[in-house]
């Protein structure tokens, strides 16, 4: 009989497994460290990110205005106090003070026969065009003597007419008459008696509407 009991105990012995070696406090500090420093930086790069984003959505310059709201406009100093010409009226109206109206003849003394030739002139002075009748149911030419009327365009008039013009600044419209050294009446009766010569003189006066020139004085010889 063998004797096997020695080296049966031997094949049943189990085999016990390796021991984990342990981690010194020195590498479980330094292990802690490196955690917590990672961890800050992940916190950096979030709030980074979070301050990136807060830029892209708010209005421009940080601005907390409502976004809704429509853009101020700010005025210019030219804008609001625009520059004018000296001179140059606030907008386009005629003004009526700037007609004016004259009278001329054609010469200052007439020989016996020669009869005169009277012109009425309106012009527009002013800075902005005016409508003017310049038709005859406006125009007088008037001629005294001293208190003597001696002659009056309207007197004896025919068909007066109405003509409206447009005078622009510095516009001017003339009419001409010639005065027959006659004598007329208000309601054109017949009148005999003739101006006289030999030095008289005589004064003249164009009128359009509601304006009237200065006194044009001649003679007759």
């Amino acid at each position: 009989m063998v004797a096997t009991s020695g080296k049966k105990g031997q094949g049943n012995t189990a085999r016990q497994p390796a021991s984990k070696p342990k981690v010194s406090a020195k590498v479980y500090r330094r292990r802690r460290t490196v955690v917590g420093v990672l961890a800050l930086l992940l916190v950096g790069v979030l709030i980074a990110t979070g301050f990136a984003l807060f830029s892209l959505l708010s209005p421009s310059g940080g601005s907390t205005a409502d976004p809704a709201a429509p853009p101020s406009t700010v005025s210019t100093p030219e804008a609001e106090n625009p520059a004018i010409k000296p001179g140059t009226p606030a907008s386009a109206v005629c003004n009526e003070a700037g007609i004016k109206v004259s009278g001329t003849s054609d010469k200052t003394v007439y020989a016996p026969g020669e009869d005169p030739i009277l012109t009425l002139r309106v012009t527009n002075t002013g800075e902005a065009p005016c409508d003017i009748n310049v038709g005859t149911s406006q125009m007088e030419f008037k001629i005294t003597s001293g208190d003597d009327a001696i002659f009056n365009s309207k007197d004896c008039a025919v068909d007066p007419s109405n003509l409206v013009k447009n005078l622009k600044p510095g516009a001017s419209e003339t009419a001409n008459f010639t005065w027959k050294r006659n004598r007329s009446a208000e309601g054109c009766p017949s009148v005999a008696a003739i101006p006289g010569g030999g030095g008289a003189t005589y004064v003249f006066v164009a009128t359009l509407g509601k304006w009237s020139s200065d006194k044009v004085i001649f003679q007759f010889q």
